[in-house]
């Protein structure tokens, strides 16, 4: 069956070179996530909440990723990282539109847009 034939594929060379190189990019970012932005444990209950978290983390991860690709092309480019600045301008104004209905503590805190 299907199964036996995936079991059968894991084992040939091509799969095993793959396998290889899969801890060096797959398996990091959630090791990055767990360890670097509090997915290991939750204090939320409930599936939507623990789903929402997630999903903003994942977010925020990407848009990381996103933001030292643009400081990175930046640094070597016209703008010297100034549409780094542009963006995270950006962002954050954006961030704080977008949450600001879904948690209180925004108000409580006294998050801006800056």
């Amino acid at each position: 069956g299907y199964l036996e034939e995936v079991e059968h594929l894991r084992h040939t060379y091509e799969c095993k070179e793959l396998y290889k190189d899969r801890s060096k990019t797959i398996e990091r970012v959630f090791a990055d996530l767990k360890e670097k932005h509090g997915l290991r444990w939750t204090t939320l209950r409930g599936i939507e909440k623990v789903s929402m978290q997630a999903m903003l983390v994942c977010a925020c991860f990407n848009l990381k990723k996103m933001a030292n690709w643009m400081w990175k092309k930046g640094q070597n480019g016209p703008g010297k990282g100034k549409n780094f600045f542009v963006f995270i301008k950006y962002l954050s104004k954006m961030l704080v539109k977008i949450l600001k209905p879904h948690f209180s503590f925004f108000e409580k805190w006294g998050l801006s847009t800056v």
